[in-house]
């Protein structure tokens, strides 16, 4: 069996593997994390579909389009690693930077699209038809040195989190979690810099390491159960009273979780606010964001005698940390908590409201 061969089965290996993953997120989608990871799924499905066509690629036109097709999703794999380990390992977003870095890449794809009129950012290329198989020889513009610089930061940011993770989950199956996703990464590492010090020429390593990545996504989410709903077990809620506090007198606290899943008891009078996003909630306090693993209908159960009512269909708000009250649209109202944020109320529930603040 020639190296040729064992190279487009590795491929189609590939291609199987994160088409199965795919479907199979789709049925268990239940965190942004997730989401996160089937956007690094498809980006990686097309990748490698595109990879595998430019190996069969016959004219140096023919060969351009597909590399202009493979980008489109190709410059967001690492972006998507970076989101989908953020959300795994802290909760958070962290919405305004990476809304600049999205934009970033959104330019990395048009100047691809446009490597014909621009040495932005392939200074020169050639289609070469000698070697094990069909490729691009190309000399990097400024922009993919950029783009380079952009990834290496990403890969300490990446590492970073899942370490700090593995080093602070309780939980063991948490930790096995953590541990087999940060080798998923690792080996998309590995290949990415073997990719940058061209140890094959001709031959683009990152397609491998996609391959091996997926196998060990197979094992977090099959063996260590990383899309399952456990997660959101009934979080425990705690009442407390101090030496001076009177029977009527409790401090009810709820169990939430901070950056890296650490865990603390959350006093319900210190949150402003709650928001479900998906299957997630999150507790929002003038300082910090917590995931409560609870449904908000349970948080809403759990937290009718400390204040805290319904707005919306995604919101629950604690009266006594509001600023104002302002009118909206169809008899809805806008209520600004103590952090400077708008919660808008559904007409359903603005009633409640102004009874609960009259």
């Amino acid at each position: 069996m020639s190296l040729y061969s064992i190279l487009l089965g590795i491929q189609y290996i590939s291609i199987l593997l994160t088409l199965f993953l795919c479907a199979y997120i789709t049925r268990k989608w239940s965190k942004p994390a997730h989401g996160w990871l089937f956007f690094y799924c498809i980006s990686t499905l097309v990748n490698n579909a595109g990879y595998l066509a430019l190996m069969h690629a016959e004219t140096q036109r023919e060969a351009v389009l597909i590399w202009q097709f493979t980008y489109i999703t190709r410059a967001w794999i690492p972006f998507t690693v970076l989101k989908f380990c953020l959300y795994l390992c802290t909760g958070k977003s962290y919405s305004k930077i990476t809304s600049v870095l999205a934009g970033f890449h959104v330019l990395m794809y048009f100047l691809v699209l446009d490597m014909g009129n621009s040495n932005l950012f392939y200074s020169s290329y050639t289609f070469v038809k000698d070697g094990i198989f069909p490729h691009f020889a190309h000399t990097y513009g400024i922009f993919h040195y950029i783009f380079d610089g952009l990834c290496l930061i990403y890969i300490f940011v990446v590492m970073k989190v899942l370490m700090l993770s593995i080093k602070n989950a309780k939980e063991k199956h948490k930790r096995r979690q953590f541990i087999t996703v940060t080798c998923a990464v690792f080996v998309l590492i590995v290949f990415y810099l073997e990719k940058l010090i061209d140890v094959v020429p001709g031959y683009d390593e990152t397609s491998l390491g996609f391959t091996l990545g997926a196998l060990f996504f197979y094992v977090a989410i099959f063996v260590f159960g990383m899309l399952d709903t456990r997660d959101f077990s009934d979080a425990v809620v705690i009442t407390e009273k101090t030496e001076n506090s009177s029977d009527n007198d409790n401090s009810v606290k709820i169990e939430a979780f901070g950056d890296f899943d650490t865990k603390i008891k959350l006093p319900l009078k210190e949150i402003l606010y709650f928001e479900a996003d998906a299957e997630r909630v999150f507790a929002y306090t003038t300082e910090e964001i917590y995931n409560v693993k609870l449904r908000l209908y349970q948080v809403e159960e759990l937290s009718q005698s400390s204040g805290i009512i319904r707005v919306s269909k995604s919101h629950l708000i604690n009266v006594q940390k509001i600023e104002s009250v302002r009118p909206a649209l169809n008899s809805r109202l806008y209520v600004k908590m103590l952090n400077g944020e708008e919660v808008l109320v559904s007409r359903k529930y603005a009633h409640i409201l102004k009874a609960a603040i009259a």
